[in-house]
C-alpha cells in the first residue's frame, strides 16, 4: 500500500464519516415518521441515502487527491 492509498482511506474516512452525519441530520430535521412503518423506511431511505452520498464523495476526493499528487510529483518533486 502506498502512501497515497494511504492518504485517500484516511480522507475517504473521515469525509464519509461527516457526510453520513450531515445526510443522516438533513433527514431528521425535515421528516417526522409518525408510524412504526414510517420509521422504519425513512431509516432505510437514510441509510441508503446517506451511502449513495458517500459514495460519490469518495470518487471525488480520490480523484482530487491524485490530481494533487500528479501535481506535486511534476511540480515539486521533479522539477529541473
Amino acid at each position: 500500500m502506498t502512501k497515497i492509498d494511504i492518504a485517500k482511506k484516511m480522507v475517504n474516512l473521515v469525509v464519509g464519516i461527516g457526510t453520513s452525519k450531515i445526510v443522516s441530520s438533513i433527514i431528521q430535521n425535515n421528516v417526522r415518521p409518525e408510524k412504526v412503518t414510517d420509521k422504519v423506511t425513512v431509516a432505510c431511505a437514510s441509510l441508503v441515502l446517506a451511502s449513495m452520498a458517500v459514495d460519490f464523495t469518495k470518487l471525488y476526493t480520490d480523484d482530487k487527491i491524485e490530481e494533487i499528487s500528479d501535481w506535486w510529483i511534476s511540480n515539486v518533486t521533479n522539477r529541473s
